[in-house]
């Protein structure tokens, strides 16, 4: 009887794996619930609405199905099963199910639960709680990623309106340029950008250093190897010492000399004391006195 039993349970564990391990479409899990809600009305006792009241089936209580209920189809009434038997409540009723029974359809005793189908309802279970902490973490990440992606979708519409608010104001400011260069041109003045005007104080600058590289040419009206046109040299001072040489006037490109600097005291040399004497004033005698 318990070999039997085991071999019963490790078909249901078997069509519940085949069943979850095959996809189903949409209207195909609508047919399982359909057949499930049926099952409930027509054996509230085995397929009752309140979780808590779940209580272990019978072996073999999918051939009873089968007879009791021709009407639908096995292989809905396989996969309804297999869903029953899969739930989380369902094992906790083979767990710490009291009194060890099993139940018929009609809410009757039949059979017991051994320790061999506990322990394994155990692993099941426990296969289960990981399966729903994993797909728990896999939702939660899931929101995570989904709540990034609308930040930044956020981020980048924000990024769009200021971009497109930039280059707004750039084409205003590109207009206020254009009718001001227009006005004008209208004048008759020649607008000049920015870089342009660079370049020309760039360009005149390097002319002007140039020039001076090159030094002072001669004057354009007189040639340079003409001696006729440089000014005659002064004549000798009338003053005594005649004997001192004539003064050399100064040519053109010769700069004025600078006067030289008065020397002032050192300021940690004192100045020299000088005493000032006030004078007498002179007063002539009065002859009348």
């Amino acid at each position: 009887m318990r070999g039997r039993a085991t071999k019963a349970l490790s078909i249901y564990h078997g069509a519940e794996t085949r069943d979850r391990s095959e996809t189903m479409s949409q209207s195909d899990k609508r047919a399982v619930h359909a057949v499930h809600a049926i099952l409930t009305r027509r054996f509230p006792k085995a397929f009752p609405e309140d979780y808590d009241a779940l209580r272990p089936l019978k072996i073999d209580v999918h051939a009873e199905l089968i007879a009791r209920a021709p009407d639908l189809d096995p292989a809905l009434l396989r996969r309804a099963l297999a869903n029953h038997t899969g739930r989380d409540g369902y094992l906790l009723a083979l767990i710490h199910g009291r009194g060890d029974r099993r139940y018929d359809l009609d809410g009757n005793p039949a059979g017991s639960v051994t320790p061999e189908e506990r322990e394994e309802a155990q692993k099941r279970l426990d296969a289960s709680t990981r399966r729903g902490q994993d797909r728990a973490a896999r939702v939660r990440e899931h929101k995570e990623r989904e709540e990034k992606r609308k930040k930044q979708r956020e981020i980048e519409r924000r990024n769009r309106e200021a971009k497109a608010a930039r280059k707004a104001a750039h084409e205003r400011v590109q207009q206020e340029i254009a009718a001001r260069k227009a006005a004008l041109i209208a004048q008759g003045i020649t607008p000049e950008s920015r870089s342009e005007r660079k370049r020309r104080l760039i360009r005149e600058a390097a002319e002007r250093a140039a020039k001076r590289a090159r030094g002072p040419g001669p004057a354009p009206d007189r040639p340079a190897g003409d001696a006729s046109q440089r000014p005659a040299p002064r004549p000798f001072r009338d003053e005594p010492g005649q004997g001192r040489r004539p003064e050399r006037a100064p040519e053109r490109d010769e700069r004025p000399q600078r006067a030289p600097e008065r020397d002032e005291p050192a300021p940690d040399r004192p100045a020299p004391h000088v005493e000032f004497r006030k004078k007498r004033r002179f007063v002539p005698p009065n002859p009348d006195g």
